[in-house]
């Protein structure tokens, strides 16, 4: 390596404090496969910081606002370094649910029937007029989420109309606009997608298990006892159709190096699409370090390699 690599973790987002943690997990897993590492946090001093300490090249790793929506990859493009992962035009598609759906819908991907409904639209129409529309559309289980955003903030989960309103001022409370989606029975799945000399690869496809009643819980996420991560033990077939969508997704989206694809895995082997996430988290709950033992890799050798790639771009 010609010069030392930065973490870029925190920023202003909801997500800081996850961001923080990812980093310092990739900091821990790049000093032990021998890279000279730096972590810096997103603010007004970080590019005269990143110019002064002759960074050679950045691992983004930013979730939710300025992280996943274009913003860093923007600065960092402006400076002409090199950094991991996706370019902003692709983030800004797929950081927004409802534009990446539709993209995938268009190219054939299963994804959830939803509604997207702004914050403007439910004060102005009110909430009577609407409610009833959507779940006759949808059902009367739903799910409630922010149109931008992660880590499950403002993700509510509703059985029955009554509970539907009060959802979604949650979801206001992270963006002015929610998705309402018609609510699959199955697993969470998650597919971590990273690109290799020999094209795109999916890791081992993980099953995300939680603890009853913590489904939509954001400390759920992040609370080893809420949790648990398993290998997807499906029929083969099933399996191969889920990575090579998560791989499809990648390419729809344009998205570079590494992404993860969200899914729910229905018991007849049925899946449906939730979102693709530019900046995998890298906690000691999340997938993709998980991901990587399974492969039989780590996540510092999979982060070097992508390192070195784009330092060769």
């Amino acid at each position: 390596m010609p010069g030392p690599v930065a973490v870029i973790a925190g920023g202003l987002s909801h997500e800081r404090d996850v961001s923080l943690a990812s980093g310092r997990n990739i900091v821990r897993e790049l000093r032990a496969a021998g890279i000279e590492v730096t972590s810096y946090d997103f603010d007004r001093n970080l590019l005269h910081h990143l110019e002064r300490d002759k960074v050679v090249a950045a691992v983004p790793t930013l979730h939710g606002q300025f992280g996943e929506d274009g913003e860093i990859q923007t600065l960092l493009e402006l400076i002409g370094l090199p950094y991991v992962g996706s370019e902003s035009r692709a983030c800004r598609v797929a950081y927004d649910k409802g534009s990446s759906r539709e993209l995938l819908h268009r190219a054939g991907i299963p994804v959830p029937d939803s509604v997207g409904l702004s914050a403007q639209t439910f004060r102005d129409i009110g909430a009577v007029a609407l409610m009833e529309h959507v779940m006759d559309r949808l059902g009367t289980r739903v799910v409630v989420k922010p149109t931008r955003g992660g880590s499950a903030l403002g993700v509510t989960g509703v059985d029955g109309l009554t509970e539907l309103p009060s959802a979604l001022v949650g979801t206001y409370a992270y963006y002015d606009e929610a998705l309402i989606e018609r609510f699959y029975p199955g697993v969470n799945v998650s597919v971590v997608v990273r690109e290799t000399a020999e094209g795109l690869q999916p890791l081992p496809a993980i099953e995300i298990d939680f603890v009853k009643g913590h489904e939509f819980d954001f400390s759920a996420r992040y609370t080893a006892e809420y949790v648990g991560l398993r290998k997807l033990d499906v029929d083969p077939d099933v399996l191969d159709a889920i990575g090579q969508t998560a791989v499809a997704v990648h390419e729809i989206l344009g998205l570079r190096d590494l992404s993860r694809t969200d899914f729910i895995v229905e018991p007849d082997g049925s899946f449906v699409v939730l979102e693709a996430a530019i900046t995998p988290g890298a906690t000691e709950t999340s997938v993709m370090p998980f991901a990587c033992t399974e492969a039989g890799t780590t996540l510092g050798a999979e982060l070097s390699a992508l390192i070195d790639r784009a330092l060769a771009r």
